[in-house]
């Protein structure tokens, strides 16, 4: 075979492809060969070497290259009010909307952008971002090289809506609707398989809850016209039910099954009220779920039943939600805590070992988004996103290989994230060293802090408007 030159050859790394069927792929002293966007190689370090002279050649002795996360499921947006909604019963009315609803264009950017530098750093190379004013959201995306499903949300909630009592019908505005899917529908027309494909867009009604049937019916007829997924958050909680069975006397996925819309271009966030054989249906539509374990944790006190949808599907990715909800856009914790309280709720150990949940941060993830034939595993002709971990740390010591491996469970139950020190997406490097080559990482930060700070004084009315856990803490001096 004759020698073929390459943009790019790491070598003598620790491989992790994530090709195996049932496993995780390991290659003791690996290497991988990129030209382009694309893997071109993957195998012995000795092999590889004589095949693929390259422009440049990494040494990667004493690290770990392996796919990059796929996070599925993300608000950037919300990003700004990390640490100020949480240890509160009711997180969402008296805790996020107020802030939510105080937003504006700047503090929105900047708080997607601070996000999307926490995250690369962490690993994460795929994004799912679902939120309002997306057009606007997607330069930083564009500009961080980043890859990005992009969903503008869709709903009908005037402002105001935090203040609705429990009981109360949501008061939906046809309006509202109609201005957020001509958002949506602006942000696939400008922005679908933008920069060569690594800008993507799909649907995201808010929830079946917050948008009316009628919007339903619209958002999946386009969705099915243009071959785009719908993402939605979907069977959250006992107010989402209550709200479905006084407007539909339905609950949320049985009225998706009724409209049609259950079936493989469906993606449900959280899952967490569904009942068993609401599970099994939503499992046999072909849909899958996303377990946003942090999140769901901190602001719900819930564990939602991905373990028991996966008995059904293998058809399951994770998420960090907000770092408004679960405080991280971390991936590694996202696996740690997801396996954590598994074990726990379940009361068994052997419940999701490691291996599980780092295919359900790649491959896996990778294929319940619909996204699987591209990224996910180090595969040739599949897209170059990989990471680059330092196990020189004293965390990830020791590494032991033989008779027994102990690598795979320290990356999920030991690694943070800081041990990633280049990310490459699309073929080209956007970290390297720990340091972002396409963000100005100081100027997002003191961007984010500043924004912030405009953020909270716009909300402080609404958010004293009324008694709330934080407000009580504040007047303890316990914040």
């Amino acid at each position: 075979m004759n020698a073929v030159t390459v943009d790019y050859l790491f070598r003598h790394a620790v491989v992790v492809t994530m090709a195996d069927a049932g496993g995780c792929g390991l290659i003791e002293d690996g290497a991988v060969a990129v030209k382009a966007d694309r893997i071109v190689a993957v195998g012995e370090t000795k092999q590889l070497e004589k095949l693929y002279p390259a422009h440049r050649e990494i040494d990667a002795s004493g690290k770990l290259l392996m796919p990059g996360l796929v996070d599925a499921h993300m608000h950037t947006r919300a990003s700004l009010w990390k640490g100020l909604a949480q240890d509160s019963q009711n997180w969402l009315a008296d805790c996020s909307i107020p802030y939510r609803e105080a937003l504006d264009g700047p503090s929105g950017r900047a708080g997607s952008m601070v996000m999307i530098a926490e995250a690369l750093k962490a690993g994460t190379t795929t994004f799912v971002d679902q939120n309002e004013d997306m057009c606007l959201l997607a330069e930083n995306h564009l500009q961080a090289g980043t890859r990005a499903l992009l969903a503008q949300q869709v709903h009908g909630l005037p402002p105001g809506t935090a203040l609705i009592a429990k009981g109360e019908l949501y008061p939906l505005d046809p309006a509202v609707e109609e201005r957020l899917f001509a958002q949506s529908r602006k942000l696939v027309e400008t922005c679908h398989m933008q920069a060569g494909g690594r800008l993507t867009c799909a649907m995201s009604p808010l929830g079946p809850d917050r948008v009316s049937k009628e919007m339903l019916l619209e958002v999946g007829e386009y969705a099915r016209k243009n071959e785009l997924a719908i993402h939605m958050h979907l069977a959250c909680g006992e107010r989402e039910t209550d709200q479905m069975e006084r407007r539909y006397h339905k609950r949320s996925i049985p009225l998706l099954d009724e409209l049609g819309l259950l079936n493989e271009r469906l993606v449900g966030i959280h899952l967490s009220v569904a009942t068993d054989a609401e599970l099994r249906r939503f499992a046999q539509s072909g849909a899958a779920m996303v377990l946003c374990s942090g999140s769901e944790a901190i602001v719900d006190g819930n564990i939602p039943p991905a373990y028991e949808f996966n008995s059904y599907s293998p058809k399951l990715a994770i998420g960090s939600d907000q770092t408004s909800g679960g405080n991280t856009s971390n991936l590694f914790y996202e696996m740690k805590v997801g396996a954590l309280l598994n074990k726990c709720k379940f009361h068994d150990p052997e419940i999701w070992p490691a291996w599980k949940m780092l295919r359900l941060a790649t491959i896996d993830g990778a294929r319940a988004i619909g996204m699987g034939h591209e990224i996910g595993s180090l595969e040739v002709g599949k897209k170059a996103d990989l990471i680059l971990l330092d196990l020189q740390v004293p965390h990830m010591a020791p590494q032991l290989f033989a008779p027994l491996r102990n690598l795979i469970p320290n990356l999920v139950y030991a690694a943070n994230g800081s041990e990633v020190v280049l990310s490459m997406i699309d073929g080209k490097l956007v970290m390297e060293d720990r340091k972002l080559l396409t963000l100005d990482e100081r100027k997002v930060v003191e961007q984010a802090n500043i924004e912030g700070e405009k953020l909270l004084q716009r909300a402080k009315k609404a958010l004293f408007s009324h008694e709330t856990a934080m407000n009580r803490l504040m007047r303890q001096n316990k914040l």
